[in-house]
């Protein structure tokens, strides 16, 4: 009842699906590429859901599909993961303008001249500052529900991605509030607050990931279309 024919071991019939699936994934790449796809996002958007969708449909039907399309899963999950990262990184840096810009002037002055000099270039008040409008625990409640309202927005409730995404999103929110917590310390001996550890929480507590469970939104899916 549930037999599924070895395809694989068809040599014809396993050259035409794989070609097929090879065509599917090429006109992907043509279709994010068009002049009419926003590349700021909207290109990612669309690569790491089809390329998401692709890979969990083949795996659903089972081991045999699997095996017979190995070559085409490995290309749609390196295609996933760079957009997704692309589309992540647009994100935070969007939502977290000031901060990024603050962190990134800090680093490229580090490596120049050293981290005792740095407050001589970007003043300890500026920093400090910046860090209080900017880095403020109420701000950053606000900024990640912003993000995760976004994302909801920008990714189709079909495509079931949205937990993946921001389950990636809360690792990549880590990462670099690690370090920028570090840069803080070492530059300027300033105790970053909220600390990564507490953005992690933040973030979780948007997205659903609190025991308290009180974001209705996070435990469904979200909204087609794009910003």
């Amino acid at each position: 009842e549930n037999y599924t024919p070895d395809f694989a071991s068809i040599q014809v019939v396993s050259y035409y699906l794989q070609k097929l699936a090879g065509a599917e994934l090429e006109s992907l790449r043509l279709c994010s590429e068009r002049e009419t796809t926003d590349q700021q996002y909207a290109a990612n958007v669309m690569r790491m859901e089809n390329s998401y969708y692709f890979s969990q449909q083949i795996k659903e039907r089972g081991p045999e599909m699997s095996v017979l399309f190995a070559k085409q899963l490995t290309k749609a999950s390196a295609v996933c993961k760079q957009s997704t990262d692309a589309y992540l990184g647009w994100m935070i840096k969007r939502e977290f303008k000031a901060l990024h810009t603050l962190f990134s002037q800090i680093s490229r002055i580090r490596r120049d001249v050293g981290d005792k000099d740095v407050p001589i270039h970007i003043p300890r008040a500026t920093f400090v500052k910046t860090l209080q409008k900017e880095s403020n625990r109420e701000v950053m409640k606000e900024k990640i529900a912003t993000i995760y309202a976004r994302m909801e927005k920008h990714l189709s409730e079909e495509g079931k991605l949205l937990p993946v995404a921001w389950k990636a999103l809360v690792k990549v929110l880590y990462e670099w509030f690690g370090r920028w917590e570090k840069l803080s310390t070492q530059c300027y001996k300033h105790v970053l607050e909220p600390s990564a550890v507490d953005v992690v929480r933040l973030a979780k507590q948007a997205g659903g990931g609190s025991s308290s469970g009180t974001n209705k939104e996070a435990k469904q899916h979200f909204h087609s279309a794009v910003d």
